[in-house]
């Protein structure tokens, strides 16, 4: 049987904690508790392929949507359709609580522990992104199914990130890191 640590990353604010990955469903759900600290914020970003769906269960989030803004509540569901711009903060003073799932699975569960890697390593930007050029062309076209962010343009970021993830890729500098791997393993 398997379990998952929460884990933290700075940048963002939030916590998650995996309840169903990729293995459980043939590839179909991934679902995580998340939490947002007070001032916790994502900066806009797409899903290409993945529906997500943010579950409130505790607190007020701030979420907008294809440019429109939104508050959801506890009971409250928010559903983000794949390729639609949005970002979810908190403006506080408490914390949110929501049960967080994306259609399909991906590589979700390994994007959320490398950027919250990243950042526990100390190696982004305030808002989340690699310092090192490398690094951010090593995780974000790895990645880019998964999440892209809206700045700069995704069209500039596939002119940039190629070439950076070739060259990173001939200095051995990986997109993902197993110590980033929350997975718990039990007998």
């Amino acid at each position: 049987m398997t379990g998952f640590r929460p884990f933290f990353n700075p940048a963002t604010g939030e916590w998650i904690e995996f309840t169903a990955v990729s293995e459980d469903s043939d590839g179909q759900l991934i679902r995580f508790s998340w939490r947002s600290v007070p001032g916790g914020l994502i900066t806009e970003h797409i899903h290409p392929r993945q529906e997500e769906r943010f579950i409130i269960t505790e607190g007020e989030a701030r979420f907008t949507l294809d440019g429109e803004e939104l508050i959801a509540r506890a009971g409250d569901t928010i559903v983000v359709p794949a390729g639609v711009r949005h970002s979810e903060g908190n403006p506080g003073p408490g914390e949110i609580q929501a049960v967080v799932e994306l259609r399909p699975a991906l590589r979700s569960k390994e994007f959320h522990e490398a950027v919250a890697g990243l950042a526990a390593d100390g190696r982004t930007t305030p808002r989340g992104a690699p310092r090192n050029p490398l690094q951010l062309g090593a995780t974000f076209w790895h990645f880019r199914h998964e999440s892209r962010v809206t700045s700069p343009p995704v069209g500039l970021q596939n002119i940039m990130l190629p070439p950076l993830w070739a060259v990173a890729k001939a200095f051995g500098v990986r997109p993902y890191y197993g110590r980033w791997d929350s997975r718990i393993r039990r007998c």
